[in-house]
């Protein structure tokens, strides 16, 4: 039986649809909208296969210098999506903003090891062994993931 009280993030519930695109950006920076989503989600227990860290999330927090305790507490705190930009340009500097773009968009599956330590957390690349960045993994796996054909193929795989 589903909790008949009513959700405080309806938009977050990552049991039924995926987050935003890692692509997706705030106050200057890509994966915060993401990592707004999944901290909403997490908060109110609908993560569904989705985590925050570790991920790109994580470093996007290592970044930025602030920790995931810190932005889960803004995030909590804000009454919307501009409040928690305005949290992070109070605290952080956004000359390192591009950098860190730069450097979430081009990171990827670094060799064959790496490839096989993540495979099992996502099935997807078996069926596209060809993705090795991880904002293109990312997309296709948040499609992948709530296509009805690979339910049976989830299992216990975390996504990110």
């Amino acid at each position: 039986m589903s909790d008949p009280r009513p959700l405080a993030y309806p938009d977050a519930d990552l049991r039924v649809h995926p987050p935003r695109s890692p692509r997706v950006m705030l106050a200057g920076l890509a994966f915060v909208p993401r990592t707004i989503d999944k901290t909403r989600a997490k908060l109110q227990d609908t993560l569904g296969f989705y985590k925050i860290a570790p991920g790109l999330s994580a470093y996007l927090f290592e970044w930025l210098g602030i920790s995931e305790d810190a932005f889960t507490e803004a995030v909590r705190q804000a009454a919307s999506d501009d409040d928690v930009a305005a949290w992070i340009l109070a605290r952080c500097d956004p000359g390192t903003f591009g950098s860190i773009n730069e450097r979430l968009s081009l990171r990827g599956i670094r060799d064959d090891e790496h490839f096989r330590e993540v495979l099992p957390r996502y099935p997807l690349l078996h069926e596209r062994p060809e993705l090795r960045n991880w904002f293109e993994i990312l997309e296709a796996d948040d499609v992948w993931i709530f296509d009805p054909a690979n339910a049976a193929k989830l299992g216990e795989t975390v996504p990110s």
